[in-house]
């Protein structure tokens, strides 16, 4: 599955590179740049991901422009205000799922463990954790993301890989935003942590990532 910008999300992208917003906020969910009348916000958004459980998601985003006044919520918190976007790059990752481990060595062993501590946080006796287990299955799976262009991601299946388009890289004086989903988590909570990082930090936060730049209108599209 392929969850790429849209030509208008590219275009509004283009219009935030060189602008001057009046404010940036994050509200978890969604990073919002606002201006006079307008603003325009990346929202965070599930989609079905292709893998062999069909109950994986892949966590997207979308741009869209309001034509209206921005109001923060309560939770908002400012990240910047009345400062020049410098550059802005398009995050870009590969998410894929590994197969699933049913009732190997290796899973009864993880279950093992798990029901020794079962034991040890209930009192019950691991032997009868057991027994109330004994019939039902197990299984483990794990979700990976890396670049598109990393050796890791020769290890893809093609049935169960998900191309996505994660977000932005925006660039203020030599401080980055990383206003993309990190790790197929929903939402943007890192932002409210460290919303805003050095050279240094922001390249070693995107080795999982490819970064795009996006070229003008009358040049070759992404």
């Amino acid at each position: 599955m392929n969850y790429l910008f849209k030509d208008i999300e590219k275009s509004l992208i283009r219009k935030l590179k060189n602008s001057e917003p009046n404010s940036v906020w994050t509200e978890f969910v969604r990073v919002v740049f606002e201006f006079e009348n307008s603003y325009i916000e990346i929202d965070c958004l599930p989609e079905k991901a292709d893998s062999q459980n069909i109950a994986d998601e892949a966590m997207t985003v979308k741009i869209r422009e309001k034509t209206e006044k921005y109001q923060p919520n309560e939770q908002a918190i400012k990240i910047k205000e009345k400062n020049k976007i410098t550059d802005i790059k398009i995050a870009r990752t590969l998410l894929y799922f590994t197969d699933a481990i049913t009732q190997t060595k290796k899973v009864k062993k993880l279950d093992s463990k798990w029901n020794r501590m079962l034991s040890k946080i209930s009192g019950v006796r691991k032997s009868e954790i057991d027994k109330l287990l004994e019939g039902t299955t197990s299984s483990y799976h794990s979700q990976i993301i890396c670049s598109p262009d990393s050796e890791e991601s020769k290890n893809a299946s093609a049935k169960y890989s998900n191309l996505i388009d994660v977000g932005i890289v925006v660039e203020f004086d030599n401080q980055y935003l990383p206003a993309l989903v990190q790790g197929n988590a929903f939402g943007f909570a890192h932002l409210e942590m460290k919303p805003l990082l050095s050279s240094n930090e922001i390249e070693r936060s995107l080795n999982k990532y490819k970064l795009i730049e996006i070229k003008n209108e009358a040049q070759q599209r992404v």
